[in-house]
Formats: C-alpha cells, structure tokens, sequence
C-alpha cells in the first residue's frame, strides 16, 4: 500500500516537472520566434506582432474562460474582483511585452532573455519593502552575483553597443520590472481565486487592451501581412503563449512554486541555445561568464524562496 502511494507520488511530481520544463522551453522559444518575424518582415512593429498573436490565441483563452465560470463556487467572485484581474493583465501582459517585443527589436535574443529573466530578483526587491523581514544574507549575495553577472555581459557587449542597444537593454528591464510588479500584485487574486481562472481573465484583458491598440494605430491593415509572418506568429500563440500557461499552472499545483522556479532557471540557456543554432548567435567567454552568474543568483533566490 504503502509503495503505491509513493508510486503515485512520484508520477505526480514527474508529470509536474515535466509540464514545467515543457512550459520552459515555450516560453524560451517565444523571442527566438519574434526575431524570425523581424527577419521575415522588417517593417512590422511590435505592436503589429503582439496584436497578431493575441488574436491567433484569443479563442484559447475565451474557452478558458468558459471552461473556469464555476470553479471555486464557494469563493466570493465579483466584479471589483474582475477589475482587478484586468488591470493586473493589462499591466503583465500587454504594457510588459510591448516592451519586450520591441526590445527584441534591437538587441539579440540571447541578451534580451538574460536581462528578463532578472524580474524573480526584483520581484524579491519589491516583497522587501513591504515585507522587509524576508531579506537574508543569502538572497543579498544571490541578487549580488545576478547583477554582476549583468555587468559583465555589458561588458562583453562593450564591442557592439550603440545609442539602439541600449535602449533595446533598458525596454527589456522595463519590461522585467513591470512583469515583476505584476507577479508580486497577482500573489494573492491566484491563491483566493485560482490560477487558471486570473489568468484566463489577465490574458483576456491584455488581448483586448493589444488588440485596441493595434486596430487604433494601423485600423485592420494590422493584420494583413505575409504568409511568412503568420508562420511564425502562430507557433507561437500556441506553443509560447497558451500552453506554456496551462503547463505552468498544472506545474506549480502538483510540484510547487519553489521547485518550478528552479526547473525555470534552464530558460535563458535554452534561449541562448536556439538563438545560436537558429539565429547564429555567438556567445562569447564573458557573456557565458556573466549568463551563469545571472542563472546561478536566480536559482539562489529561487531556491531560498
């Protein structure tokens, strides 16, 4: 009896690892698929791009939607409760990755992945000053060594770095603040109502705010574009986009928040792997010094935490 539990144990918490590195390498391939997009069409913006993909995955998500209506009877669920999901989508999801995609713009995707994945050591930032009590010596060192880390990528990227670099680096830290703010913000609406169900209504609002924004710049020319662009942008409204969320959440219920932030550490490397053999990125001796340092500092908080 006792060795079926564990057994049952232990296919949980492989299938839970497995959905969360599944949801990892989509998520990793999401900036790998935009500079394909900039490649097969220069011209398009971010804007034009993100409008794309939301409306390729907004059936998922409205689906989503309807697949939530009743869970969780017994929580109170109203309308001050949806606002709140809306802003904080909007917030995560449509002002965080207009930054980013326009980031990918500029710079590679390799760095671009390096630098957003430096948001779990400012969401840390954020918690100390409402909880400072949560900061130790340990997560100091940890965030110490991921922004040294990120000094010395700059520093091996000291060769190409120009006027469009740098503002490429610092929409891409706009993009990891505003994702970190939104990831404290939505700690308590997921544990009150439920993953599945915040994010549905979180990725619903950043569709529609994309969506207004888009339709409002370009009018429905916003969508007309090559077949090229469509065969990028819909890999990645589904594998980068819808899938990676529900593998995530299934993730986080069956091993945990901890053990997912860890197995997440392997995404810029994975990122940094197919930009090389995909794009034909190079790494050099410090980036590679400096990416290790940004992963190890993340996998230290993430560990602690």
């Amino acid at each position: 009896m006792i060795a079926d539990i564990r057994k049952l144990d232990l296919s949980a918490n492989l299938i839970g690892v497995l959905c969360v590195l599944l949801a990892t390498i989509g998520l990793s391939l999401k900036a790998i698929f935009i500079k394909l997009v900039y490649l097969a069409d220069p011209g398009i913006d971010a804007i034009s791009i993100l409008a794309i993909r939301f409306f390729l995955a907004l059936p998922f998500f409205v689906f989503l939607l309807w697949y939530v209506r009743n869970s969780r009877p017994g929580v109170s669920f109203n309308v001050s409760h949806i606002w709140t999901f809306l802003l904080l989508g909007v917030m995560g999801f449509y002002v965080s990755a207009i930054l980013d995609f326009s980031a990918l713009a500029l710079i590679p995707a390799g760095l671009e992945r390096l630098i957003l994945f430096l948001y779990p050591t400012f969401v840390v930032l954020i918690s100390f000053f409402i909880r400072p009590s949560e900061l130790n010596r340990t997560i100091v060192f940890a965030l110490l060594v991921s922004y040294v880390g990120v000094i010395i990528v700059f520093i091996d990227q000291a060769p190409q770095l120009d006027a469009e670099m740098i503002k490429g680096a610092f929409l891409v830290l706009g993009a990891a603040i505003t994702f970190a703010i939104y990831t404290v913000a939505s700690v308590k609406p997921i544990q009150d109502h439920g993953s599945i169900r915040f994010t549905a209504y979180a990725m619903f609002a950043a569709s529609g705010a994309t969506l207004a924004h888009a339709f409002g710049a370009h009018g429905v020319a916003v969508l007309d574009r090559g077949v090229d662009v469509y065969v990028y942008i819909l890999p990645m409204a589904i594998f980068s986009t819808v899938l990676p969320l529900i593998l995530m959440a299934e993730g986080i219920k069956r091993i945990g928040a901890s053990s997912t932030s860890i197995i997440a550490t392997s995404g810029p490397v994975l990122t940094i792997t197919m930009a090389f053999f995909v794009l034909g990125e190079t790494v050099g001796i410090l980036q590679a010094i400096g990416g290790s340092m940004i992963i190890a500092g993340v996998f230290f908080v993430a560990h602690k935490k």
